[in-house]
């Protein structure tokens, strides 16, 4: 496909109504990835300047623990909000959250630990609402060709976001850009919203909503379909939260203060540009010529492929490179692929299940790589660079799950073009 052609195809989808909606939500995710890219480089300062990647480490896993309490407390609140309501007061409330540890820092308070573990909140709460939010307005075919396109307009924000962060981190500092993120976050709630008469409608009776405690989570539990994708977020996120460990590992024996911030800052900041490249060029070509389980399928195979490339060559270029590859792939690809596995169900339980999966089950994997870490590092005293060799074990099961995450997503695919959605 050349650019004219790619072009032509862009100005014809968004001719539709759905994808006026798929412009407005673009803008939004530009804004909210600023703001997540701008916090990233501050937060890795605040809690590895004086910290050590094994504090990071914890903290990450302590994450999951807080998400437990969170997610059913979110399957209550979208009984009554829901939409850009929700979309709103979420934002309002991060932003919120940020001016106080803008002050909280400003008067010397040590922020770090409690900025990251809340940071990796706002990562998977408030981009996970703005999915579930997307997913009302997109049918499945629909949904393979415009939600590459949200996404473009997000790896563009979280671009940009990373490049701002680069060059301003020394200037501004930490708690200047916590000012500028905020901002951001106000500019996204006051974008006009979709228009809801475009919101698909379930076949399934409203009054199926949360009955259970854990809301969500025993949604997942019970539902094969959204338990096998549990399954393989999990594993996703272990592989790159333990890989996130090694490099943290490496930066903080070489760099100190401003210098941690600033090498994080431009790593975001080539991770971004591959991940926009990625979404822009190869996402969509993808789907079309392997199709949505295929791509998820070569996602396990790409992993497992560089991971083994570094045990050949256990260097520390060579893997800063494999985990900006590592990490672009997964923001672009594995990111774009988990959302349309979920276009399928009926509302409740793509709400449920998607702010289950993408809060808890994704930082389930943190709290597991945790505990490989203290058992690896602590308990058996091995080197930091026997972690890649657990990588790629856990490559090779995660590949094991994608085809079978795949198999029954074109199941419910096919069940969802008969019945509106697929039945469970």
């Amino acid at each position: 496909m050349n650019i004219s052609q790619y072009m032509r195809g862009f100005w014809e989808d968004m001719q539709s109504p759905e994808g006026k909606a798929t412009f407005h939500f673009a803008l939004r995710l530009f804004l909210l990835l600023f703001a997540y890219y701008l916090l990233k480089p501050v937060r890795e300062a605040l809690i590895l300047d004086g910290g050590s990647a094994e504090i990071r480490s914890y903290a990450l896993a302590g994450q999951a623990a807080l998400l437990l309490l969170l997610v059913p407390f979110y399957s209550i609140l979208i009984r009554h909000l829901h939409g850009d309501r929700l979309f709103h007061w979420v934002a309002v409330f991060l932003a919120a959250n940020i001016l106080l540890f803008y002050v909280a820092g400003s008067y010397g308070v040590n922020i770090g630990v409690a900025f990251f573990i809340w940071l990796g909140l706002f990562s998977v709460v408030q981009i996970s609402q703005f999915w579930t939010m997307v997913s009302d307005y997109h049918c499945v075919e629909k949904g393979k060709q415009l939600t590459s396109y949200i996404a473009i307009g997000g790896s563009l924000g979280a671009m940009l976001g990373a490049m701002m962060a680069k060059f301003m981190f020394l200037a501004l500092g930490t708690y200047g850009l916590m000012l500028v993120a905020i901002g951001m976050l106000l500019l996204a709630v006051m974008m006009p919203g979709a228009d809801t008469s475009m919101k698909r409608e379930s076949k399934e009776s409203t009054e199926e909503s949360i009955q259970h405690l854990l809301g969500g989570l025993k949604r997942v539990m019970d539902v094969p379909y959204l338990r096998w994708i549990a399954a393989s977020v999990v594993l996703l996120n272990l592989i790159n939260s333990t890989g996130e460990f090694v490099l943290a590992d490496f930066v903080t024996a070489e760099k100190h203060g401003a210098e941690i911030g600033a090498f994080y800052a431009t790593f975001y900041l080539y991770v971004n540009i591959a991940t926009l490249l990625l979404q822009a060029f190869i996402v969509r070509p993808l789907y079309q010529v392997i199709g949505v389980g295929g791509a998820l399928i070569s996602l396990a195979v790409i992993n497992l492929s560089m991971y083994l490339s570094v045990l050949a060559f256990p260097v520390l270029a060579w893997f800063a490179i494999v985990k900006m590859a590592d990490n672009s792939i997964d923001y672009s690809v594995a990111n774009t692929t988990k959302q349309i596995l979920f276009l399928p169900l009926d509302r409740f339980t793509r709400y449920e299940g998607m702010q289950a999966i993408n809060t808890f089950f994704t930082r389930f994997g943190d709290l597991i790589q945790g505990g490989l870490i203290y058992l690896v590092i602590h308990m058996m005293g091995l080197p930091t660079m026997y972690l890649i060799g657990i990588n790629a074990g856990l490559c090779l099961l995660w590949l094991l799950v994608t085809i079978k995450v795949s198999r029954k997503f074109k199941h419910r695919s096919e069940q969802a073009k008969e019945h509106g959605y697929a039945r469970l």
